[in-house]
């Protein structure tokens, strides 16, 4: 009888044990993934975060900008779920009474010259959240494309900002076919989306502009064009082919 006990108490004992180690197993598994779910969520609103701060108020679109606020409540309501003492709640008022302000675009904001590479960057990753959220379901096919076209409109009219301020210089500095080379370029960018998104206007503009300068570099005899056109022309082709491959590396959008 006493073996009977012995044996039933190591039975139950070990079957306690059992249980203890598969708890505690489940209680540190969870634990994990509540803490990498975590780390995302935090990372998500840091980025999110970045773009509302970092460009202009209006600059976005107003579907787009809607959409970031959305992020960002969604993103501070599940930090608030998960961290509920660490101020997300309170987050998650501001978020909501910005988006409630958010300002109607009238016209198009152009970015400052030192903003644009960082622009840019976050144009890139609101386009990758964008695309991985599309990919898992979690937001409808219509409303991506919707949103990708605009981001992509965005992008396009930073490119095209840029060739024309370097056009503007060389036009300033008297180096006609160097202007006449970034105004090519602005040109083409264009061309190439025209069909999608309507910059007739602008090619006409750019066509004149180009069809102008053309005439008054052909009226220079040689010796007037500067020796240091050429030079500059051959260094900018270089620095736009290693853009070039930076934006291949980059690009999400095509």
């Amino acid at each position: 009888m006493t073996s009977v006990l012995v044996i039933a108490a190591l039975v139950i004992l070990a079957t306690a044990l059992v249980c203890y180690v598969f708890i505690t197993q489940h209680i540190a598994k969870k634990k994990k993934q509540q803490n990498r779910v975590l780390k995302a969520l935090k990372q998500r609103q840091q980025l999110f975060k970045v773009i509302v701060s970092e460009l202009p108020a209006g600059y976005l679109p107003t579907e787009v900008a809607t959409y970031v606020y959305r992020v960002l409540l969604n993103t501070s309501e599940q930090l608030a779920k998960l961290a509920p003492n660490d101020g997300y709640s309170e987050e998650f008022q501001v978020y909501s009474k910005q988006l409630e302000a958010l300002p109607t675009q009238t016209e198009k904001i152009k970015l400052p010259p030192e903003k644009t590479n960082e622009a840019r960057t976050l144009l890139q990753e609101l386009g990758r959240h964008i695309g991985t959220q599309t990919q898992s379901g979690a937001l409808p096919a219509a409303t991506a494309k919707s949103l990708m076209l605009q981001l992509r409109r965005l992008m396009l009219q930073i490119s095209v900002d840029s060739y024309l301020q370097q056009a503007k210089k060389a036009q300033a500095e008297k180096k006609l076919r160097l202007a006449i080379h970034f105004y090519a370029l602005a040109r083409k960018l264009l061309v190439k989306e025209n069909s999608q998104q309507g910059f007739q206007k602008q090619i006409d503009q750019l066509t004149t502009v180009i069809a102008k300068l053309e005439q008054e570099h052909a009226a220079l005899s040689p010796s007037a064009k500067p020796a240091q056109e050429d030079e500059d022309l051959q260094n900018s082709w270089k620095e736009l082919e290693r853009e070039d491959d930076d934006w291949k590396k980059k690009q999400v959008y095509d």
